[in-house]
C-alpha cells in the first residue's frame, strides 16, 4: 500500500477559458493554480482537479469529476437557478436523479466541452 494524503482528478476540454468560467465563477471552484495550458481547481474539502486544455479533446462517454454534496435535489435546483440543467437519463426521476439504496443519489450534466459531471451524495 502506498501512504496517502489526497486525491485529484484530471480532465480536458477544449476551451480552458470557457472552463474556468464554469468550474470557477459559476460553480465556485477556487482556482488554485493557473499556468499556460491548465488550471488546478480546489474544493472546500482540499481536493484538487486540474483540468487541461487539449487541442484535440473528446468528451468521454461517462463521468470524469464528481462533486459531493449533502442535497442532491437541492443541487439541482441551484443548478437550474445558473442555468446548467441535468440530463434526465434512463433510470432516473422526473429531476433526473437515480436513487441507488446502497451509492446515494445521482445526476449528471455536460460541462461546456461536454465533460460528464455527477452531483452525488455519495459514491
Amino acid at each position: 500500500m502506498i501512504t496517502q494524503t489526497s486525491i485529484h482528478a484530471n480532465f480536458s476540454v477544449d476551451d480552458l477559458d470557457e472552463a474556468k468560467k464554469f468550474y470557477v465563477d459559476k460553480l465556485g471552484f477556487k482556482l488554485s493554480e493557473k499556468h499556460e495550458g491548465n488550471i488546478v481547481i480546489e474544493s472546500e474539502s482540499g481536493a484538487k482537479a486540474n483540468i487541461y486544455h487539449k487541442e484535440d479533446h473528446v468528451a468521454w462517454d461517462s463521468t470524469v469529476f464528481g462533486i459531493e454534496v449533502e442535497n442532491v435535489e437541492k443541487a439541482i435546483d441551484e443548478l437550474e437557478h445558473m442555468a446548467i440543467y441535468v440530463e434526465k437519463l434512463p433510470g432516473t426521476d422526473d429531476k433526473g436523479i437515480a436513487h441507488d439504496p446502497e451509492m446515494g443519489d445521482a445526476a449528471w450534466f455536460r460541462d461546456p466541452a461536454d465533460n460528464w459531471v455527477c452531483v452525488s451524495n455519495g459514491l
